[in-house]
């Protein structure tokens, strides 16, 4: 590279290592850590923005309404990890959508059958069914 570069090797509990390059050699290897972290985060965060809420499907010319597209786009990404917090799905927006697609589907086949379950009873088994492809998919 011909120049100087901080090398941080980041080790895991389990043996696993990473290494981490940065030109600026005054940063702590705290701070390249985190700052690749930082990076990661918002590169995910674009890629399900493309991937699940069309932040590149809008049609619009008008820098007022792409605004509002894109903003649409990131704030739907924000809601939906909120929701995998807070409902402890593991890892992606594909997992929190095939737990909502579960969860829709199974809600429309009791409606439709007639059959109304016992929720403290059923409770497991309706858990467990909902997961299924949610786990899969992770």
């Amino acid at each position: 590279m011909k120049r100087n570069i901080r090398l941080v090797i980041w080790r895991s509990s389990i043996g696993k290592h990473k290494l981490y390059f940065s030109t600026d050699i005054d940063m702590s290897g705290k701070e390249v850590i985190e700052f690749y972290r930082t990076r990661f985060q918002i590169e995910f965060c674009y890629r399900d923005a493309k991937q699940y809420t069309g932040l590149y499907h809008s049609q619009a010319r008008d820098e007022r309404k792409l605004d509002f597209a894109f903003n649409a786009s990131f704030t739907a990404i924000n809601a939906a990890k909120i929701m995998m917090k807070q409902y402890d799905v593991p890892f992606s927006v594909e997992s929190l959508k095939s737990l909502i697609f579960n969860s829709y589907l199974l809600d429309r086949f009791f409606k439709l059958s007639g059959v109304r379950p016992n929720k403290r009873i059923n409770a497991k088994l309706v858990k467990e069914l909902i997961d299924i492809a949610a786990y899969r998919a992770a």
